[in-house]
């Protein structure tokens, strides 16, 4: 038995330190050269690392969750006879400097050879990949285990660790080019008894992992094991760009892994929808008016929190705000208003969003309950209020509509008359300081759901040629003096001014965000749940 410690790696030039997402083996268990090991978060990406060699995993020394600096333990592991693969991993002494690299190369290896660095296959199923970026230039040096590209597939995005020291001659493929597995992307200097073991072992993702004994845990089981959803790291980043929640996808993959394709559809819409009604999660209240959709997820804080979307949106654009709050134990109940989503009630104008509120309080048992509101959903919050005066504890709208005259009429005229992907595309845009991507499928599912023409007869309700036609400021100047009531705005919001907050009344505070859109709830989420679950604001 030989044991070493397998340290963080550095996975980037920038890289100071990563979280551990998940071990993809279990103690005991033995690996071969290029087999994931474990899943490792940076600042830039996430990506399966692989073992530099065999060897068998003993002690796990660090918890799931927990930030490692570069270089720090994080597990034994037993290497038997073969070379010592783990030497130097992590360490700075190894990662800066060419003339210790090349000290080490001459030290261990004599000879250096140019030889071609080809695009890798990083699963079974993979026969092109996109250079996402080069995290090296022309002349830098490498060491073992340093990252010298990122990749995207149709599966992940990974930072390809050096197998052997090296350096980088010369670059054949530039970002953005998708080259086919197998096909030169650059020129390396390396060992020329390294050159053998270059093309020795593809290195596979987890989820495309085959061949293990049957009565081993399988990366899946140990994930569950561990309370964490089983995705691709790329479906992960995609869920954190379009503020979604995994647990509430259905993976389509392998062992039921999430696969981008699944994100991009629960971003559409479909996956909350159709995982939702196979879960149960999705349910109705039934009104005179017609059938309310709406999500209750669970816990028992109290209040439970009523979110209430904006114009054009549906319970899913909750998704990440909702999470934050079902991980504090509160109940979190978000419905569709009238007119959108789900929910076969119409709204013709602002009024008809709270009509059944009061009642739709009733039929999910709520008998006190913090309200937050976005947008347009300001307006229906403040008509539940006045409807439910001692039903609702609290009132937090952001980025609310009715404060003021101006607003972005394009977006709200465009969404409720639009008919394509490519309409809709341009007008999410104005939501967020950052990108919104859809796929075009997401894009055109949205695009059929508003050729509907639900949003019509609202759109003329609330906007008209001077502009916003609601108005809430004596409805929150009433309200504010029984109960407490807040406001949040970004300061980039392109769709209403947060210049309207300075008319509120004084006894209402008011967060502002910088770096944030007419979604703060996108684009800060953190600090959103950070100001929903204190207490800084009531008295």
């Amino acid at each position: 038995m030989s044991e070493r410690i397998l340290k963080m790696p550095r996975l980037g030039e920038t890289m100071e330190e990563g979280k551990i997402v998940g071990w993809l083996i279990k103690s005991g268990d033995s690996f071969k050269r290029g087999d994931p090991i474990v899943e490792i978060e940076t600042d830039k990406t996430i990506a399966e690392f692989p073992a530099l060699g065999d060897g068998r995993l003993g002690e796990i020394l660090v918890s799931i969750g927990d930030m490692i600096d570069v270089g720090k333990p994080l597990a034994r592991i037993d290497i038997g006879d073969g070379p010592d693969w783990t030497a130097g991993e992590g360490d700075e002494s190894e990662t800066t400097g060419e003339a210790a690299v090349a000290s080490t190369m001459e030290q261990r290896e004599g000879v250096l050879v140019e030889n071609n660095l080809e695009m890798p296959r990083l699963g079974e199923t993979m026969e092109e990949g996109r250079i996402a970026k080069w995290l090296k230039a022309p002349g830098d040096s490498f060491v073992r285990g340093e990252a010298i590209i990122e990749i995207e597939t149709d599966k992940t995005i990974a930072e390809l660790p050096a197998m052997t020291d090296g350096r980088l001659v010369s670059i054949l493929r530039d970002d953005g080019d998708i080259v086919p597995v197998g096909e030169p992307i650059a020129r390396i200097e390396i060992p020329a008894s390294a050159i053998g073991d270059e093309d020795r072992t593809p290195i596979q993702l987890a989820s495309e992992a085959h061949g293990a004994p049957a009565a081993e845990v399988t990366p899946r089981e140990i994930g569950q094991r561990e309370g964490r959803q089983r995705a691709t790291p790329l479906a992960r980043r995609l869920a954190r760009r379009e503020r979604i929640d995994l647990s509430t996808i259905v993976g389509s993959g392998r062992r039921g892994r999430i696969e981008k394709a699944d994100v991009l559809n629960a971003a559409a819409g479909s996956s909350p929808a159709a995982a939702g009604a196979a879960t149960g999660e999705v349910k109705y209240a039934a009104f005179q008016r017609g059938k309310m959709a709406y999500l209750d997820l669970g816990g028992a804080g109290d209040p439970p929190v009523l979110l209430l979307h904006g114009f054009s949106g549906d319970r899913t654009t909750w998704a990440a705000l909702a999470s934050g709050l079902k991980r504090a134990h509160r109940r979190v109940i978000i419905p569709d208003l009238p007119g959108h989503g789900l929910t076969g009630i119409e709204a013709d104008g602002a009024a008809d969003l709270s009509l059944d509120l009061p009642a739709f309080l009733d039929a999910v048992g709520l008998t006190r309950v913090d309200v937050v509101a976005h947008s347009l959903g300001a307006i229906a919050a403040l008509g539940l209020a006045e409807q439910s005066m001692g039903k609702v504890a609290s009132i937090t709208l952001i980025a609310p509509a009715g404060l003021g005259l101006e607003i972005d009429m394009q977006f709200v005229k465009g969404m409720a008359a639009a008919r394509s992907g490519g309409e809709v595309a341009h007008l999410l845009r104005r939501l967020s300081v950052n990108s919104v991507h859809l796929s075009e499928e997401a894009l055109s599912a949205l695009a059929s759901d508003l050729a509907k023409g639900r949003l019509v007869a609202l759109s003329e309700a609330v906007v008209g040629p001077m502009g916003q036609k609601v108005d809430g400021l004596a409805a929150i100047e009433k309200l504010a003096a029984t109960m407490p009531i807040r406001v949040l705005f970004g300061l980039e919001d392109r769709i209403i001014p947060w210049k309207h907050a300075l008319g509120l009344p004084a006894r209402v505070p008011v967060h502002f965000l910088s770096n944030s859109g007419h979604m703060p709830q996108w684009d800060q989420t953190k600090e959103v749940l950070d100001i929903l679950l204190s207490q800084g604001d009531k008295p």
